[in-house]
């Protein structure tokens, strides 16, 4: 028989010996009269044998009704069945059965419940921690408490009783998508079900769980903030919402994860359902490939093979080589004051003796614009800093040798540290840069436009070979960083806190190739991670990972400036949003989005793979816009509309959202086109004023994109989603929560928008 034709509450799956065993709760005694349980029998989970009975109660057996839940873990070489069981007159509770084989005879082995016998429980299951001590993880049920209970407690190594008092896990409550119920008894309550231990290969400990939200029956994921049974218990959010729960997780023999769960929740129509699961990062995730267009599954392995490992190791290379020779700004002569000409005469002596690594030891290091030179390292050593100067005298302007609209347009011609045309250069150690760029040393309003008198902190143009890493990037006057049409670059391990001005980007990466940042912290005033396309060169090759990207912008942005072309960028495993506060006072703490892509000017944006993402505190946790804006170089002919295509987002959890809501606007002449975003899970507060009619807004055509360019009008007309001019759009999965009280439908999907809901 399939699974489908198996109508059991409750399944649990024993993988054993090869084969698969299935129990569960009988549907059709369910809530009545019952005397034992059963177990079916695969090779392959698609076709199943039985029922065979593997436990029957005895004569004298305490209890006659409501057996429940029969889970069986193999424990020193025996295989035990934690069941719950009832008798008129006898609180329900766990009970403890023994077998030599996963197909039973299973007979009574604790005396009675393991359970205190004046709580009413449900839904015992093992959990053994690093020591080997077991514990009995149980419902304390909410027809008696109210507030649901997930509670644990020792037992003994027979397995035979209980020893101590139990101990609270957390309550039904403690997860805001919980509903409360109404029991037949006049009570109102909030429901815990079916818990069940994983510990994932990082060692994040997780209980699944289940309860009642919103669209029913709901399968619930906590997590063990220490990675102990004793918590404390955080929830994450549910792996499955419509109407199946009291789930398990099986490792099949091929070393898959299985989700089990029993769908719908109804009497008498119960079954089996076995739900593909993923780990990442120390959380569970529901896998869906199949549901993937062909072109986002190429997606899924993006860049040529090997290229990481291979700028790694020769990023590692290049800075044990350097190693060997060093100088110091003491060796040159430096003996206080302004560190600048001691500093780039160092630079300089070691590049004409083909490379070297300059060294800022203990103490503070003031200087002007310092240009780096090939194969020159420079390291701030831990209790040193380097200190931008505050005169904007030793700033001289460095205008590049190829011309970008960078120049042209925005008049980006000041930095503290500076490199052009250089092959291997580096900026690292576990020291500090403060570039003293607060509004006091150099003033100036926020701007799309040029940056005059506020030079930037970090800018590289033409180079091939950059290693930056370990340090503290404090205060830039502008961006912090840009890399511009650079190749094989490694950022890591980097923290970025730059709120002392405005346009303080965190790390701007324009037109290049082969690009790794990792393990980086970066907290921004304006843009935490931009991609740009002014240098008009080929993007290509860039991987960001594990990385915490927040800004009182855009967390994540590609634009505006996107005159050249995009491809195979994937951000990866990252946290991404607001801030809590904002350092400076001059912007709000909240991000205006998560994930922004601005195409502006004539360029192609494709193949951008976002996933795996946490996301808090913004205002809009998508805006994709494509436009025709056109900024060049003068004497250039202005292009048509750019491309926006092929983007896969997937598996975001995102917490502290809106009300503005995400929307993607594309124009009538050009459509965006070939977007996926799956396996999304959003919490929105909501919106309770007047709802905009989406009729009544223009193209917007000429207005700055970015996610709050619609605030004079209202927020977005959906709460989940607004879309213009959209073709291929894929919603697998999409999931937007807004609080009591939004007025808004959720998706408005209009003007030529063409989408698939899965």
């Amino acid at each position: 028989m399939k699974l489908s034709e198996i109508n059991i509450r409750d399944p649990f799956l024993l993988l054993s010996g090869g084969v698969y065993y299935l129990y569960g709760t009988r549907g059709p005694t369910c809530w009545g009269a019952a005397d034992g349980f059963d177990v079916y029998v695969s090779e392959d989970m698609e076709a199943w044998s039985g029922p065979n009975e593997c436990f029957h109660a005895p004569d004298d057996f305490w209890a006659d009704r409501n057996f429940w839940a029969p889970e069986v873990h193999v424990f020193e070489g025996n295989f035990y069945m934690f069941a719950s069981f009832k008798k008129e007159g006898i609180h329900r509770g766990t009970a403890i059965l023994k077998s030599t084989s996963p197909m039973g005879p299973f007979h009574p082995h604790s005396d009675g419940c393991v359970t205190p016998g004046d709580w009413e429980c449900l839904d015992g299951t093992l959990y053994v921690d690093a020591q080997g001590q077991p514990y009995l993880v149980f419902c304390h049920e909410w027809v008696q408490v109210g507030d649901g209970e997930i509670c644990a407690v020792k037992m003994s190594r027979d397995l035979k009783r209980a020893e101590g008092e139990p101990f609270l896990l957390f309550h039904a409550s403690s997860a805001k998508w919980c509903e409360a119920k109404h029991h037949s008894s006049g009570m109102d309550g909030y429901v815990t079900d079916g818990p069940f231990m994983y510990r994932c290969a990082d060692g994040t400990l997780l209980l699944l769980w289940a309860s009642f939200s919103s669209e029913g029956y709901t399968e619930a994921v906590a997590r063990s903030l220490s990675g102990e049974i004793q918590g404390p218990w955080v929830q994450e959010e549910p792996l499955f919402w419509k109407d199946g729960g009291h789930g398990m997780v099986l490792k099949d023999r091929e070393g898959h994860l299985l989700l089990t769960i029993h769908s719908p929740n109804e009497h008498l129509k119960e079954h089996p359902v076995l739900i593909p699961l993923a780990e990442c990062n120390g959380r569970l995730k529901v896998r869906a490939e199949d549901t993937l267009p062909e072109w986002a599954k190429a997606l899924e392995k993006p860049f040529p093979a090997g290229w990481q490992k291979t700028l790694t190791g020769e990023a590692g290379a290049f800075l044990a080589r350097s190693g060997a020779r060093c100088l110091t700004p003491e060796d040159m002569g430096y003996t206080g004051g302004l560190a600048t000409h001691a500093i780039q005469k160092a630079v300089d002596t070691l590049s004409s003796d083909g490379g070297g690594t300059v060294v800022l030891s203990r103490g503070d290091y003031l200087s002007g614009t310092i240009s780096l030179k090939s194969g020159v390292v420079l390291r701030i050593e831990r209790g040193a800093r380097l200190l931008g100067s505050t005169d904007l005298q030793d700033y001289p302007e460095h205008v590049a040798r190829r011309r970008t609209v960078q120049d042209t347009s925005m008049g980006m011609h000041q930095s503290l540290i500076v490199a052009e045309d250089c092959d291997w250069i580096g900026l690292c150690g576990d020291g500090e840069i403060d570039f003293q760029g607060t509004q006091d040393h150099f003033p100036g309003a926020e701007t799309a436009q040029g940056t005059p008198g506020r030079p930037f902190g970090l800018r590289l143009i033409d180079c091939r070979g950059v290693v930056v890493k370990g340090l503290l990037l404090r205060n830039s006057a502008c961006w912090m960083q840009n890399y511009l049409n650079c190749e094989d670059v490694l950022v890591e391990h980097l923290t970025v806190r730059n709120h002392a001005n405005y346009n303080n980007d965190g790390i701007d990466i324009d037109g290049c190739r082969r690009v790794i940042v990792r393990h980086c912290s970066i907290h921004s005033g304006d843009d935490a991670l931009c991609f740009k396309g002014a240098a008009q060169a080929k993007m290509s090759d860039v991987l960001v990972e594990d990385c915490e990207l927040l800004s009182a912008c855009n967390a994540v942005k590609i634009g505006t400036d996107t005159q050249g072309d995009f491809s195979r960028i994937e951000v990866r495993k990252c946290t991404i949003g607001g801030l809590l506060e904002d350092p400076s006072g001059l912007k709000h703490p909240w991000a205006d989005s998560g994930i922004s892509l601005e195409m502006m000017d004539g360029g192609t944006v494709e193949d951008i793979s976002l996933h795996d993402l946490e996301m808090i505190r913004v205002w809009s946790p998508f805006f994709f816009r494509l436009e025709d804006r056109g900024r060049v170089q003068p004497g250039e002919t202005k292009p048509g509309p750019g491309t926006l295509r092929r983007v896969l987002i997937e598996h975001v959890r995102a917490v502290e959202t809106g009300p503005r809501g995400s929307y993607m606007l594309g124009i009538p002449e050009k459509c965006m086109e070939k977007i996926v975003l799956r396996d999304i899970r959003v919490q929105s507060l909501a919106f309770r004023g007047q709802a905009i009619d989406e009729r009544d807004i223009s193209d917007l055509r000429g207005v700055y994109p970015d996610a709050h360019m619609i605030d004079d009008l209202g927020p977005a007309p959906g709460y989940g989603l607004w879309a213009r001019h959209v073709k291929e759009l894929v919603l697998d999965g999409y999931r937007v929560v807004p609080e009591a009280g939004e007025v808004r439908t959720e998706l408005v999907l209009t003007n030529d928008a063409e989408y698939s809901l899965m």
